[in-house]
């Protein structure tokens, strides 16, 4: 009989996905549980697995489509004996379709015989390096193949995989030949999320850059403690800890417009930070759920996971939703200035640029101090001139003063 798999709602009340990669094509038998397909939703990739088992009659939709939630993803027979037809309402007859069960989104691979483990990422850098998934041994966890080992398997014999040509994950982004591309998967996820925000939010920026004197010997001060989250704080942890405070003083920063062109205010009650991310595929912004109640090492921790699985690809809708404020880290591309974009939904972003010895006067004399320079974006409908100065200022006075974060003065 055939059973009709309509896109589920896979989390977070999202209301489209983008369709990958099918898995599986018409005629195929497949079982319960097997991988069908990979979607994108919000940024997030997850396999969906079939609620029943079956051969394959059509796809209802190709690579690279949008379904909304509902539409009929694909269309299986299960084998089972079709039912007795029902009176519709104009008194013919109505073939009868079973709704399908609630299915959970399953780890990537998984309930798939012989389907080796990687991420979506991993599975896409794979094609456009034009690497045999198959042929590698994993390193990661349970034999996971992780982005690196495509690298390795793809740099000429006698080169070190990790060469400048890909020192960072925007290389990858590159790799396009020249003509007509379709806009999609996560770019096209960003491209749409920046021309709301641009089109929707009047930006205002601010600017500062202080001596990070202090700041540099106190995060060198910290990664040699004996203790968990020590090792991987950085700049980003403290600005991002400094930001967490901010937000506590400063709700109104921690708020949004709802509705077009701005129906209500909205104070959020927690203070789930978004940390740019950048990957294989694209940026993604996952978020610390509650990072004001985070200390500055459980924090470091948090964003140091989340990061390591946004390039890993592993990250799902439920990491990257509900984030209220912003924080870009583009100085770790050498970058000093720029004016980021704020996020669909928030009210502020703050943008870090590189640390470097730069000339500053200090005491009445141009001296050689490493400084760091900060940029806050802000939705001028919600944060005028003199919140956004008192916001920064508060980032500020801690980032000069980072002892603040430990001792909460």
């Amino acid at each position: 009989m055939s059973f009709l798999f309509r896109l589920p709602d896979i989390g977070e009340g999202l209301e489209e996905a983008e369709i990958v990669e099918w898995l599986v094509a018409p005629g195929d038998v497949v079982s319960r549980d097997q991988a069908l397909v990979e979607v994108l939703t919000d940024k997030a990739s997850s396999e969906l697995p079939s609620p029943v088992a079956g051969t394959v009659i059509r796809l209802g939709a190709a690579e690279g489509d949008r379904l909304t939630v509902g539409e009929v993803l694909i269309e299986l027979d299960d084998g089972s004996e079709p039912a007795e037809p029902t009176d519709a309402p104009d008194g013919s007859t109505a073939d009868v379709v079973p709704a399908p069960r609630p299915t959970d989104v399953v780890e990537p691979g998984a309930g798939v015989p012989g389907r080796v483990k990687a991420a979506p990422s991993t599975r896409k850098l794979a094609r456009d390096l034009d690497v045999d998934l198959n042929a590698l041994t994993g390193s990661g966890p349970g034999g996971r193949i992780a982005a690196e080992d495509v690298r390795a398997a793809s740099a000429p014999a006698g080169t070190a995989a990790d060469s400048a040509d890909h020192a960072r994950p925007a290389a990858d982004l590159g790799r396009m030949f020249p003509g007509r591309h379709p806009l999609r998967g996560v770019r096209g996820v960003v491209a749409r999320n920046m021309a709301r925000s641009w089109s929707e939010v009047p930006h205002i920026h601010s600017m500062d850059e202080i001596d990070a004197s202090m700041l540099v010997d106190f995060r060198r001060r910290l990664r040699g403690m004996d203790r968990p989250g020590a090792s991987s704080v950085t700049p980003l942890t403290i600005a991002a800890a400094a930001a967490a405070r901010a937000l506590r003083l400063f709700p109104m920063v921690n708020a949004c417009i709802e509705g077009s062109p701005g129906e209500s205010i909205i104070v959020h009650g927690s203070v789930n930070l978004g940390i740019a991310v950048a990957t294989d595929s694209g940026l993604v912004v996952p978020v610390v759920r509650d990072a004001d109640l985070l200390d500055l090492f459980d924090l470091a921790g948090a964003i140091a996971d989340l990061a390591s699985r946004g390039r890993d690809g592993t990250l799902t809708a439920a990491d990257l939703a509900g984030g209220t404020f912003t924080i870009t880290n583009y100085g770790s591309l050498g970058g000093r200035w720029a004016t980021p974009l704020i996020v669909p939904g928030q009210a502020a972003i703050l943008g870090l640029g590189a640390i470097a010895d730069r000339p500053l006067v200090v005491d009445g004399e141009v001296v050689a101090r490493p400084t760091l320079p900060i940029v806050l974006g802000a939705d001028h409908r919600l944060i005028d001139g003199d919140l956004s100065s008192a916001f920064r200022r508060a980032i500020t006075e801690d980032l000069l003063e980072p002892l603040r974060l430990l001792v909460g003065g």
